[in-house]
């Protein structure tokens, strides 16, 4: 983490133990598991729910097209972008005969465990905080031909995905060094939204 962003983070986390409220941390030993259990099930959905984007059923459908063969080609590659392509195919190869056990059926196991830890949590407190991001808002563009550095931005924020947990973010503070905005966000336990709206952060 971003050591700018950590700063942040704990000055919001000693105004709100000022505030009255009691903030202590949790160890939280699955954080490892968390990017590789999200972006396979990600991508295996991905894969999944966009296979019936064809441009006759679903989504778009590029004027090129002159038969059924180029109607699914053309549709497919104009209509999706790179990130969205580079989805599909790793979810392709995650679902495939050989590979499903081997990969989505680990995720799967892995974010039962997760969301286990989390829901184990809830048990002590009402809610967790977190960074929303390890680093500020990069430049549009800035990562686009490092897709893992973008999803290891993700680390903080998919945990209430795989959990399936409510979670809220809001602004912290501005970086020390760049004055880039830096968000906190707190989650709570299913079906406790009340407990992420009624924080009061003033």
């Amino acid at each position: 983490m971003d050591a700018g962003v950590l700063g942040v983070t704990q000055s919001f986390l000693d105004k709100m133990r000022q505030a009255g409220h009691v903030v202590e941390p949790v160890a939280f030993d699955l954080l490892d598991f968390i990017i590789p259990a999200y972006y396979i099930l990600t991508t295996a959905e991905a894969s999944s729910n966009l296979s019936r984007y064809d441009g006759i059923r679903y989504g778009y459908r590029s004027p090129k097209a002159k038969n059924l063969e180029e109607t699914y080609l053309f549709s497919r590659t104009e209509g999706f972008s790179a990130e969205v392509k580079r989805r599909i195919l790793l979810g392709t190869f995650v679902l495939s005969s050989g590979y499903y056990d081997a990969y989505y059926t680990k995720a799967q196991q892995a974010r039962r465990l997760i969301r286990d830890r989390v829901l184990e949590i809830f048990q002590e407190y009402d809610l967790i905080f977190l960074p929303v991001a390890p680093d500020v808002a990069w430049r549009f563009g800035e990562k686009s031909n490092d897709p893992v550095a973008m999803y290891l931005s993700d680390i903080y924020t998919v945990l209430a995905n795989l959990a399936g947990v409510p979670a809220l973010a809001v602004p912290a503070g501005v970086h020390p060094e760049n004055g880039m905005p830096v968000g906190v966000q707190l989650m709570a336990a299913p079906w406790k939204e009340d407990l992420c709206l009624s924080v009061d952060f003033s």
